[in-house]
């Protein structure tokens, strides 16, 4: 299980890393094509968080599935698993929604 956390965990810092780098790289250049760049990677982001809450929903909607079988085959290892999977998946929707909404820079660039 640490290992899967430890994987969501780099890909969201990669996703929200890179697009908040390109972003300021790009805003920094100041020719004319700035605006439809800064639309473009605004877009990107707004996909990225996007893909970060589906794959946040699945994570829990699996550990919820995952805690029912296990019931059901009265596998204690397996509804633990599944626990763990729902808190994480759990975990990354509200980390996702904080870290759009709470950022003051992005949340204007992304007109929320």
């Amino acid at each position: 299980m640490k290992t899967n956390t430890l994987i969501v965990s780099i890909v969201i810092s990669l996703v929200v890393g890179s697009g908040i780098g390109y972003s300021l790289g790009k805003g920094m250049s100041g020719s004319g094509s700035q605006t439809k760049e800064l639309q473009d990677s605004i877009v990107m982001m707004k996909e990225q968080s996007s893909s970060i809450q589906k794959m946040a929903e699945i994570m829990k909607s699996s550990g919820i599935l995952m805690q029912e079988m296990g019931v059901n085959y009265k596998n204690d290892d397996a509804v633990s698993k599944g626990k763990d999977m729902e808190m994480m998946g759990a975990k990354y929707i509200k980390e996702n929604v904080t870290k759009t909404e709470s950022s003051g820079t992005m949340k204007n660039m992304m007109g929320n």
